[in-house]
């Protein structure tokens, strides 16, 4: 009598097994990949209508179409936020207390070369070319100085008014 091993009956189980595991794994790596690329919120100005939204009325983003047979079950996304009309925003703007956050590091030591506040010596030298070369300087950054100063929330009235307060001081 011949004795017959198990492994060539170990193969075929060991395929079967393995080609259900990558099956599986692509459906699950596609929805981690949906639910990587979905937005996580919106932003809308208050009175005007949102921009680029994906998501319905009910504030659930539609399931997708996956290439997979899998279902992928819609996500609730966080409610709209409102935010200020812009007018509302730049008359609430405080140059003294923006200065003090985004601006006081170098315009308050002369870091950088950046010019102090009140040194009208600095300051009128940077104005001589115009306040529009000083603004594309400050929106923009010039040497070690970043775009905007590092107040990336900052409007150009709202740079304006931050060149402002520190020439007059």
């Amino acid at each position: 009598m011949r004795q017959v091993s198990a492994k060539p009956r170990l193969l075929p189980v060991c395929f079967t097994l393995l080609s259900a595991l990558i099956w599986g794994s692509s459906t699950f790596a596609q929805q981690a990949i949906e639910d990587n690329i979905r937005p996580v919120a919106q932003v809308c100005l208050a009175g005007q209508p949102c921009v680029g939204t994906t998501g319905t009325a009910s504030g659930t983003v539609p399931a997708a179409t996956p290439a997979a047979a899998a279902p992928v079950v819609a996500t609730p996304v966080p409610a709209v936020v409102e935010v200020a009309a812009p007018a509302a925003v730049a008359a609430a703007f405080d140059a003294a207390a923006t200065y003090q956050m985004s601006c006081f590091a170098c315009h308050g030591t002369g870091a950088a070369g950046a010019p102090k506040l009140g040194d009208k010596e600095a300051w009128s030298a940077r104005l001589e070319k115009g306040m529009d070369s000083v603004m594309v300087n400050v929106t923009n950054g010039i040497n070690a100085m970043p775009a905007k100063g590092m107040c990336m929330t900052c409007t150009d009235e709202n740079l304006r008014a931050l060149v402002d307060y520190m020439v007059s001081q």
